[in-house]
C-alpha cells in the first residue's frame, strides 16, 4: 500500500479543499513504476496519478479508498472552526463536521473494502491518503477505529500487507526516497 503526499494546504493547518487530489511524490510514483505488469492497482478516488504508473496495469478506482469527507469543513483551516466542534473531531469517532461523514463511517468503509478485497492471485497495490492505509492496517490488526489515534502512517510510505487465511501485517510507513 503506498501513501500520498499530502493535499495542499495541510501543512498550514487547512482540511483540503473537496476537489484536492495530491499528488505522489517522485519516489511514490518510481515505486509504481515497478510494479509488474499482472498487478492490480486500486486508487482512492482523491488521488492524482499523472505520470504514474504505466498504462498496462488494471486501475480500479474507489470511494472506499478515498479520505474522509468533511463537508462543509473543506477547504478551512482549523483556526476558523468552532473550537468545541475541533475538539469533538479530534477525539470522538463518531462527531461529522456539518454535511461530513465521521471518522467511524470512513473507517467502516476502508475496513469493509478489505474484508471483501479481491482474491486475485496477483499482487494487489492500494495508492491511498495515510489515513486510509492507516485504517486498513489497523482493522487487519482486528483493531478499531478508536486505535487511529495510536499509530502514524507517513505521506509518500509503502505498507506491505499479506494474505493467507486472513490478512497480516509485514510492515509499515517505510518511506520512499
Amino acid at each position: 500500500m503506498l501513501t500520498s503526499s499530502p493535499p495542499d494546504g495541510v501543512k498550514k493547518g487547512c482540511i483540503p479543499a473537496r476537489d484536492a487530489a495530491p499528488a505522489l511524490a517522485s519516489g511514490t510514483r518510481a515505486w509504481l513504476r515497478r510494479v509488474p505488469g499482472d498487478s492490480v492497482i486500486f486508487v482512492g478516488r482523491d488521488i492524482n496519478l499523472i505520470d504514474s504508473p504505466p498504462p498496462t496495469h488494471q486501475i480500479f478506482r474507489r470511494l472506499a479508498l478515498s479520505d474522509r469527507d468533511h463537508g462543509q469543513w473543506h477547504g478551512k483551516n482549523l483556526r476558523d472552526l468552532p473550537p468545541d466542534d475541533l475538539s469533538r473531531w479530534i477525539a470522538d469517532p463518531d462527531f461529522a463536521p456539518p454535511e461530513g461523514e465521521t471518522a467511524r463511517g470512513a473507517f467502516m468503509r476502508a475496513a469493509a473494502w478489505l474484508d471483501e478485497a479481491p482474491h486475485t492471485g496477483v499482487d494487489l497495490v492500494v495508492v491511498a491518503q495515510p489515513s486510509v492505509v492507516k485504517a486498513l492496517l489497523i482493522h487487519a490488526l482486528g483493531g478499531g477505529v478508536e486505535m487511529a489515534a495510536r499509530l502514524d502512517i507517513p505521506p509518500s510510505s509503502l505498507s506491505v500487507m499479506t494474505r493467507h487465511t486472513h490478512w497480516r501485517v509485514a510492515s509499515m510507513g517505510a518511506l520512499l526516497a
